[in-house]
């Protein structure tokens, strides 16, 4: 045994490698660490110097994710080799977590900015047209009328998503519906539901998918409304009635896209949905 001056207490070792005295028993107990000398009258642990790097190897292994089995594996009959694969496989492992890091930091970022250009967005109520570049979409074919199982293929359809964080980026969640607006006038009464089908929005990288699909680029009518999905307003009218007077002619299926939703408030009046309507001239 060393000279009990050149050993560390339980304490030292602990404060000096920022762990805790409980740490170091627990390794102690299960043969991970084992203190270089016990006091056989007090029990007292003691740590040599040496001792420090082995410690030290012990918390980087942790911070790579590694359980103390593998740990203890990886001190049996350690060598360069063996060391070499060990942190080929857990390298591998800390760059897809910095990838997924990085994926929901973008869509966090991506929706800060848009919440942050609200203000220059169109009031809600007000239609106008624009252009839309074409776009792709996760989503189902079968029009469905049950609120509850709409929300149940919403839920499925985020089952397909790779990504960290779909939910969070609510200007990417709707529905879609193949009726024609100037047709449910006069048939569907403000309040009663229409059959719809979810989507989430999404890039090429799902192309193989067979629920993708794209949304064709073209002029649309749009307008944006505090409300819920699926049900039959005053303000679909409202659009029916612009489209007749401005010779428009729907063209294609027509999208609710949430931008606000209950994922960012449980304020129902600051609940937003941007209604998209395909167009052509008459």
């Amino acid at each position: 045994m060393e000279n009990r001056e050149n050993l560390l207490s339980i304490s030292e070792m602990a404060k000096l490698r920022k762990v805790t005295t409980e740490t170091l028993r627990h390794y102690d107990r299960i043969d991970l660490f084992k203190p270089a000398y016990t006091d056989p009258d007090s029990g007292y642990r003691y740590y040599t110097i040496s001792q420090y790097e082995k410690l030290g190897t012990i918390k980087e292994l942790r911070q790579l994710g590694m359980g103390l089995e593998e740990i203890k594996e990886y001190f049996d009959h350690c060598n360069v080799s063996k060391s070499a694969e060990l942190l080929k496989k857990y390298h591998e492992k800390l760059v897809e977590e910095i990838q997924k890091k990085k994926a929901l930091e973008k869509v966090i970022a991506e929706k800060l900015a848009f919440m942050s250009g609200m203000k220059d967005m169109p009031e809600a109520g007000k239609i106008f047209e624009r252009d839309l570049p074409e776009r792709y979409c996760l989503t189902y074919g079968e029009m469905e009328l049950d609120k509850q199982a709409i929300n149940y293929r919403l839920m499925r359809l985020e089952g397909h998503m790779e990504e960290t964080a779909p939910v969070l980026a609510s200007d990417r969640i709707g529905v879609w519906s193949n009726r024609q607006l100037c047709e449910m006038r006069g048939k569907l009464e403000p309040g009663e539901r229409f059959a719809a089908t979810p989507l989430i929005l999404c890039d090429k990288r799902y192309r193989k998918s067979k629920h993708f699909y794209e949304l064709p680029a073209g002029h649309y009518v749009c307008v944006y409304y505090n409300g819920l999905w699926g049900i039959y307003t005053e303000l679909l009218q409202e659009v029916a009635d612009y489209l007749e007077r401005n010779h428009l002619q729907q063209d294609g299926a027509f999208y609710q896209i949430y931008q606000i939703d209950i994922t960012l408030t449980d304020n129902f009046d600051e609940t937003l949905i941007e209604l998209e309507v395909p167009v052509k001239r008459c």
